[in-house]
């Protein structure tokens, strides 16, 4: 019961910071140059290593309890700050998929509507996500994973390297190299 109460204050909790993030991120984004100055990096195998399981079960064998629980803390601090990095990228990644929605290019039409779904569920999954890992933070023995959310982190920008390659066939590099 308390489980199911934390994980859902800390998703109502993720929900808000992220809705007031988004209200504070909401100017259009005209120009690929600018979009590559507001991404945020996000190393994927770094965050990828700090949630397999098979690392965290290395830890727990081979530390003492209260060495296993401060190191698992400071993962899952640094996974969160991934997870803030995705969701953030994915925001920027929505607003771009819906500019390319209004494009009379029927191709760019339709890739903006499939990077504007893959963000939208991008962001969802990492605000989850962060919800999960903030119970694992107060409950370091607690079993919730993060999800798909790198692999899925991964499809969104393949999309978007598309649509760039699609919009800006000049300058579509910009946004593969930012990502």
């Amino acid at each position: 019961m308390i489980i199911t109460v934390l994980i859902i204050v800390a998703a109502v909790l993720s929900l808000i910071f992220f809705v007031l993030r988004g209200l504070g991120a909401r100017r259009t984004l005209s120009e690929v140059s600018e979009l590559t100055r507001q991404i945020v990096p996000v190393d994927l195998e770094a965050f990828r290593n700090l949630t397999e399981p098979s690392e965290e079960e290395f830890l727990r064998s081979n530390l003492s309890s209260a060495q296993f629980r401060a190191i698992q803390r400071e993962r899952l601090r640094a996974s969160i700050d991934y997870l803030g990095g995705v969701s953030h990228n994915a925001g920027i990644l929505l607003q771009l998929g819906q500019l390319a929605r209004r494009s009379p290019d029927e191709r760019i039409a339709e890739a903006g509507r499939r990077l504007t779904d893959d963000a939208l569920r991008t962001r969802l999954y990492s605000m989850m996500a962060m919800g999960k890992l903030g119970v694992r933070y107060v409950l370091p023995d607690a079993a919730l994973q993060p999800g798909a959310v790198i692999d899925r982190y991964e499809h969104l920008t393949e999309g978007a390297v598309r649509l760039g390659r699609l919009q800006y066939p000049d300058r579509g590099g910009l946004l593969s190299r930012a990502l």
